[in-house]
C-alpha cells in the first residue's frame, strides 16, 4: 500500500473512531455541571445549617445563665425539631448515595468520585445523629447541672459536626470542578491516543 493510500484510508477512519466519543462526551459534561450545581446547594444549605446551630447554642447559654425554665424549655425544643430535622436530613443523604452508587456501578463509573467513601460517611453521620437526638430526648427538661451540661456538649458536637460537613461540600465543589477538565484532557486522548500533555 503506497503512503498515499494509507494516508487516505486513515484520514477516513478517524471522524468514524472520534464520532461514538462526542454524545459520550456531551452527556458526561452535563451530568459534571449538574453535580457542580447540586454541590453548592448543598454547601449553601449547609452554611445555613452551621449559622442555626450557632445561633441555638448561643440561644441555650443565655437561656441557662438566665435560670428561667420557660427560656430553656424554650430552647430545648427548638433543638429537638432541629435534630428530628437534622435525623431526616442524613436519611435522605443516605438514600441519595446509595443511589448515586449503584448508578456509578451500572455505568461502570468507579474512577470518577468516591461515592463509595461519602455513603460510609453519610452512614456514620447518620447513625451519629440519631444518636445524638436519643440521648437529648433523654436529658430533656432535666435543670440539674450534670444533665445541663451534656445537653450542651451534644450541641457542641452537632456544631462540630456542621463544620465537618461544610468542609466537605467544599471539597466536593473542588472536584467536580476539576472532573470536566479531567474528562476533556481523557477524551483528547481517546481521540489521539497520545496523552494531551499538561493543562491549565
Amino acid at each position: 500500500m503506497t503512503h498515499a493510500v494509507f494516508a487516505a484510508v486513515l484520514f477516513a477512519t478517524l471522524p468514524a473512531a472520534a464520532t461514538p466519543q462526542a454524545p459520550q462526551a456531551r452527556i458526561e459534561d452535563r451530568q459534571d455541571r449538574r453535580e457542580l450545581r447540586q454541590d453548592r446547594r448543598e454547601l449553601s444549605d449547609d452554611r445555613r445549617d452551621l449559622r442555626w446551630v450557632e445561633e441555638l447554642l448561643a440561644q441555650y447559654d443565655a437561656a441557662r445563665v438566665s435560670r428561667s425554665r420557660r427560656r430553656i424549655f424554650r430552647v430545648e425544643d427548638e433543638i429537638a425539631r432541629t435534630l428530628a430535622r437534622e435525623v431526616h436530613e442524613s436519611r435522605v443523604e443516605v438514600v441519595k448515595g446509595q443511589a448515586e452508587v449503584r448508578h456509578d456501578a451500572d455505568e461502570g463509573r468507579f474512577e470518577r468520585r468516591d461515592d463509595r467513601r461519602d455513603l460510609r460517611d453519610d452512614r456514620r453521620d447518620a447513625r451519629r445523629i440519631r444518636a445524638i437526638q436519643g440521648e437529648f430526648g433523654s436529658l430533656r427538661g432535666r435543670l440539674d447541672r450534670r444533665a445541663m451540661n451534656r445537653k450542651r456538649a451534644l450541641l457542641v458536637e452537632l456544631h462540630r459536626m456542621s463544620l465537618v460537613e461544610l468542609r466537605e461540600d467544599r471539597r466536593e465543589v473542588r472536584e467536580d470542578r476539576h472532573e470536566p477538565r479531567e474528562d476533556r484532557r481523557e477524551l483528547r486522548e481517546d481521540r489521539t491516543g497520545a496523552p494531551a500533555g499538561p493543562h491549565h
